[in-house]
């Protein structure tokens, strides 16, 4: 009984992908998370590995512990022995670490605008603009999205996990580094949709 249900969330979250994706010069448009998805085992292992790669790119340690209820979410599921992080190892992959080195460099950058609240961090994984950006700094921004999703890409073919999961699961790493007073999001249940604000904790 168990099994069918997984069986049939998987199934629904295929068909979800495979119609309610984009895609356009190799890239998947993320959609905001549909909240019925439960948080699984696996994104457990993206937020994981995110908040490694996260560290690689800040420099920094996290300044904090972010959970799914942090931001309006159902709280994680235990991971299963089926999906349970010891299952997964974080694959050194050429791609993957280029991506990483070119938002590293240009992290100070970001930082800056975020720090001045020009952009924000969306629950989708992305840059927002937040404020009025000059060519230069929209340029940065859509360039540090480029290698984010690409990143997200690769992540979630050889996690095998939907490419929004995983942007979900960095956007939660990018949380505990982020300073107070940072736009993000936070899904509220009554409205059932993400909302603006300015990170308090």
């Amino acid at each position: 009984m168990k099994r069918a249900r997984l069986i049939s969330i998987a199934a629904s979250i295929a068909a979800t992908l495979l119609f309610g994706c984009v895609q356009t010069k190799n890239e998947v448009d993320v959609k905001p998370v549909d909240i019925n998805l439960n948080i699984t085992g696996r994104l457990e292992v993206v937020i994981t590995d995110a908040r490694q790669q996260e560290e690689a790119i800040t420099g920094s340690k996290p300044k904090r512990t972010v959970r799914p209820e942090d931001i309006g979410l159902p709280a994680s599921a235990v991971p299963t022995s089926e999906y349970a992080p010891g299952g997964f190892v974080l694959v050194s992959d050429t791609s993957s670490e280029q991506l990483i080195q070119q938002m590293a460099a240009r992290h100070p950058q970001i930082q800056a605008l975020m720090t001045s609240h020009l952009v924000g961090e969306s629950h989708t994984g992305l840059l927002v603009p937040k404020g009025s950006l000059s060519s230069s700094q929209q340029s940065l921004v859509d360039a540090d999205n480029a290698d984010r999703m690409a990143l997200y890409n690769l992540e979630a073919g050889k996690k095998g996990v939907p490419v929004d999961q995983v942007a979900l699961g960095y956007y939660m790493a990018r949380l505990e580094h982020v300073d107070q007073g940072t736009w993000v999001e936070r899904f509220n249940k009554s409205t059932r949709s993400w909302e603006w604000f300015q990170w308090d904790r």
